[in-house]
């Protein structure tokens, strides 16, 4: 009767990090060696349907950037609806570059135009 017990005990303190994480995704991207703009777009983390506030984490070189991302009143039942975030890259130089987010990424970092997202009336550009 113990050994049972003690491995469904085993088997949730396995499991239990990955459950509970951090709801958290992450993307790498190494830029050109030129300055320009770098866009992620972000569709707003869901809870029972409803965009919720997403939180937003970049980092390039020594360079920091937390924010947390509120939708609109009027987007917040609809899909798609997120975010376009702008990070400014200014030096010729290839450093890395971390974007950690709670909503979940569309776009994945790339240094060029404006995506399309932003001509939608559901997605905010935030730089």
């Amino acid at each position: 009767m113990r050994i049972p017990l003690l491995s469904a005990v085993a088997l949730l303190a396995l499991l239990a990090p990955g459950i509970a994480g951090t709801g958290g995704t992450t993307v790498q991207y190494t830029p050109p060696a030129q300055p320009g703009d770098i866009y992620t777009v972000i569709d707003f983390a869901r809870a029972a349907g409803v965009a919720q506030p997403t939180t937003i984490a970049e980092a390039m070189g020594s360079r920091h950037r937390s924010l947390t991302v509120v939708p609109r009143y009027s987007c917040a039942e609809t899909t798609p609806a997120g975010v376009v975030v702008r990070f400014r890259h200014f030096t010729p130089d290839s450093a890395l570059f971390t974007i950690t987010t709670t909503g979940t990424i569309v776009r994945a970092p790339y240094q060029g135009p404006l995506p399309i997202e932003t001509l939608h009336r559901c997605y905010q550009l935030v730089s």
